[in-house]
């Protein structure tokens, strides 16, 4: 079952969780707006982050465990550290995470 998500954006995760290692890229997550969930497990409106992303062809988002998305209309893509991702999974804005990482990198 596929779940559409709007108003997306891929996130390519970068480094270890202890913060070493920063110049490898550790793999990447889409987050977005749910439309529809195939599953109706997620409702219209809810912000969700996937698991790991194993391929993207096209529109389609398939992850490590099998779920599929599919991506409706413009995205984005960001370029993170992964000891962000915690942040990330608890839909924390964007703008807040930018400011933490500048501050940690003054």
């Amino acid at each position: 079952m596929v779940t559409v998500l709007k108003n997306w954006s891929m996130i390519y995760l970068f480094g270890l969780p202890d913060g070493s290692q920063m110049h490898q890229r550790w793999g990447r997550v889409v987050i977005g707006e749910v439309v529809l969930d195939g599953k109706q497990i997620l409702q219209p409106g809810e912000y969700i982050c996937s698991d790991p992303v194993l391929r993207s062809p096209g529109n389609l988002v398939h992850t490590r465990t099998g779920q599929v998305y599919s991506l409706s209309g413009e995205g984005k893509e960001f370029e993170l550290p992964v000891t962000v991702l915690s942040q990330i999974k608890a839909n924390v804005p964007f703008e807040e995470i930018i400011q933490d990482l500048g501050e940690q990198w003054r």
